[in-house]
């Protein structure tokens, strides 16, 4: 009898057919170069399939460990993609090769991404109405260069959203599609770069994916600089940002908000409703409308007609107004128990005082003063009690006593203005109601989710294992392809269930009667567990069959995704010199 292994299968070939499915080895074979002629066996694209695979199923991208996982599961992959895959095929210097042909090249890398996401929109239909773009750093442990920088420049220490302002970093960029986060586009960025400049360029490449500039870009309040708008707003495209709260807008915004030019107007959103079903309002708001001119690169002026939506959250207001108590609180308890140091003037007190209004960002709201007094006490001569014919001398005694007053006007003017936001848009209210704004913005959090997956969720770019520039970009382009294929999981098996008007039972582990219409990939893949397959080698043949049968669950996910039934029917009988 001869010998005998099982393999793991779980959601490899549901992973497979679908990475397969969207083209990705063809689409990286036409667009990277071919490997040396030397280097036999599986393409750049067949690789790149393998690797993000492993990616999907183990939630790590070690390169070390795909070769050993390769050969753990190589009947699985073989009948799962109809390759002979050799033993030595995903060691780690062939798939580093891989990372350094996806990133050493900056447009290469801007083709492949351009090629996909063409084929994803039009394979998947997927709408192109509302296109999200944003930036987020990513902290390593990497051993600085010279003047803390890699050799060039992509990792360096700059403004750090992680909190680790003392880990280099580098920047990563996203663009997606609404409404499942599907990303098109992914740009590595070096650590201290700024953002400003990176809209119009992304903005640009988005349009040359769709074919088309007629969706709705929104970004935060960085992309609301007068000449990205005016450019997009001269190539026919439309914007949704927030103004940031820099230069003069503060004072518009007040201007606006006390004495508005029109009667706000409740902001009521119909995915949000109350407990008797009817639309919860979460705000107020208006809007006005301004003529803007920007001068764009070649001199020429583009003037267009600006709507400036200008709203109030009612939770961003509650929070609001609860941080500026208990940052008044602090200061008032502060300045209370804040005592003169031993011989310390009145000036010096002062500046310690205004110093601690300062860094509440109170200063409009808090005036302080230091107030003196003088009195006369009695130092008795030599030693001994006190004693009525005791001699003494009056001595003058300095007190300094800190005091503030809260300027009630200015404190009820910052209640009043707590929750308000300047928005800016170029769509007409015909088209884009204030309510469908607030609406679109209220989902920015669809391309953090991306973010999340990358840094704490199911597509770890963190901890980063690779060093080499290059290597790094690479790297962020297969885990951009990863997640395309989970969001495109989640956008296909969402939408079939709203066509059917059916909801998904059995994805929550310990409530499998809880059921949901929006089943998150990870989720999907998960109910995927515990298939193995039985190989059995003898002296001339391996044979392979799968041990466990389908689940009605997982024949219904199947169904969903559009996959056939017959990639988990896994049998074969193959000679032993094909091993």
């Amino acid at each position: 009898m001869g010998d005998k292994k099982i393999e793991r299968v779980d959601g490899i070939p549901l992973i497979v057919y679908w990475l397969l499915k969207m083209h990705i080895d063809k689409i990286v074979d036409r667009v990277l170069p071919h490997p040396h002629p030397n280097r036999q066996g599986l393409s750049y694209g067949q690789l790149v399939v393998l690797f993000v695979t492993y990616v999907l199923h183990m939630r790590t991208h070690r390169l070390c460990g795909v070769e050993e996982w390769v050969v753990d599961h190589r009947h699985v992959l073989e009948q799962t993609t109809g390759w002979a895959i050799g033993l030595k095929e995903a060691t780690d210097d062939r798939l580093g090769d891989v990372l350094t042909a996806l990133g050493e090249e900056e447009e290469r890398g801007y083709e492949l991404q351009r090629e996909l996401g063409q084929h994803l929109v039009q394979a998947y239909a997927l709408p192109t109405k509302i296109a999200r773009y944003d930036t987020s750093t990513f902290s390593v442990h990497h051993t600085p260069g010279e003047e803390g920088k890699a050799a060039d420049g992509l990792l360096a220490h700059g403004h750090s959203k992680d909190r680790r302002p003392d880990l280099l970093q580098f920047k990563q960029s996203l663009a997606t599609l609404d409404p499942a986060g599907v990303p098109l586009l992914t740009e590595t960025i070096a650590g201290q770069a700024a953002d400003d400049p990176l809209y119009v360029p992304a903005w640009q490449r988005m349009v040359e994916t769709m074919g088309h500039p007629h969706f709705l870009f929104i970004a935060d309040c960085k992309a609301a600089a007068l000449d990205t708008r005016g450019v997009i707003s001269h190539g026919e495209g439309s914007y949704l940002f927030p103004r940031p709260m820099t230069g003069k807008v503060p004072e518009i915004l007040r201007e606006l908000v006390l004495k508005p030019p029109v009667n706000p107007e409740p902001i009521t959103l119909v995915d949000i409703t109350t407990s008797d079903g009817q639309p919860k309002v979460v705000g107020q708001g208006f809007e006005v409308v301004e003529e803007m001119t920007a001068k764009l690169a070649n001199e020429t002026q583009h003037t267009w007609q600006e709507r400036w939506l200008v709203t109030r959250s009612d939770a961003l207001a509650q929070r609001k107004q609860k941080t500026w108590q208990n940052r008044l609180q602090k200061v008032e308890t502060k300045l209370t128990d804040l005592k003169a140091k031993k011989e310390e003037s009145a000036s010096a007190l002062l500046v310690r005082a205004e110093r601690i209004v300062k860094h509440h960002r109170l200063t409009d709201i808090i005036t302080v003063q230091v107030q003196q007094t003088v009195t006369q006490e009695k130092r008795y001569i030599g030693p001994g009690r006190p004693g009525p014919n005791r001699p003494f001398e009056l001595q003058e005694v300095r007190h300094l006593l800190v005091l503030f007053e809260k300027n009630e006007s200015a404190w009820a003017e910052a209640l009043a203005l707590a929750g308000w936001r300047i928005y800016v848009t170029n769509v007409p209210v015909e088209i884009l109601s204030l309510a469908q704004a607030m609406t679109y913005y209220r989902d920015e959090w669809l391309v953090e989710r991306g973010f999340h997956r990358f840094k704490r969720g199911s597509l770890p770019a963190l901890p980063l294992w690779v060093r080499l520039p290059e290597r790094i970009r690479g790297l962020m382009l297969l885990l951009l392809i990863a997640l395309q294929a989970l969001t495109l999981l989640e956008f296909v098996a969402q939408r079939e269930l709203a066509e059917r008007e059916e909801t998904l039972a059995g994805l929550v582990p310990g409530n499998p009667k809880m059921t949901t219409a929006r089943p998150t990939a990870e989720r999907l893949l998960a109910r995927f567990k515990n298939l193995h397959l039985m190989v059995k080698y003898t002296g001339t043949q391996v044979e392979g069959e799968s041990i466990e049968p389908v689940t009605p669950l997982q024949q219904h996910i199947l169904d969903l995704l559009g996959v056939p039934k017959v990639v988990y029917h896994i049998a074969f009988c193959v000679p032993v010199s094909n091993y």
